[in-house]
């Protein structure tokens, strides 16, 4: 499984890089291609701080978040129609905190996403997110969630 995510981070960030300069990067093989060759293999593990930490960010928030929305739901609605309606209760709460955690993980991704694509704007998470919220304060962390 591990080597199954490694691989998806790759792809995916195959994928970006082909999004954002499709000349220079044909397709996801010439993609990988051109990137072993001016980076090496160090340039498939950019980003990989804030891919961690955003996703592990995420990952809390959904869990946590569902099981209080599920219980709030449930109060709110009272035994009876908690039971009744069971299913609907699960998706709202499911429903509120995934919105939650999408907005815990989006500075952690709109910082990757710049390390990825913009040479020289950061080596990492610890200067790039300071420079991401200077340079775009919240108007540019509301940008990034929409």
């Amino acid at each position: 499984m591990d080597k199954f995510l490694l691989i998806l981070c790759f792809m995916i960030y195959i994928l970006i890089i082909v999004q954002i300069n499709p000349t220079k990067y044909k397709g996801v093989a010439s993609g990988f291609g051109v990137l072993l060759k001016e980076q090496g293999m160090k340039g498939f593990f950019k980003g990989w701080v804030p891919t961690l930490l955003g996703y592990s960010a995420q990952g809390a928030c959904k869990f946590g978040f569902y099981e209080f929305f599920k219980k709030t739901y449930s109060d709110l609605a009272g035994p009876e129609y908690a039971t009744k309606y069971k299913t609907l209760i699960f998706l709202a709460g499911s429903a509120s905190a995934e919105f939650i955690a999408d907005i815990a993980l989006c500075p952690f991704e709109a910082v990757k996403v710049r390390v990825q694509t913009q040479p020289g704007y950061a080596r990492g998470l610890s200067d790039g997110l300071p420079k991401f919220i200077k340079a775009d304060g919240v108007s540019g962390y509301d940008f990034v969630c929409s």
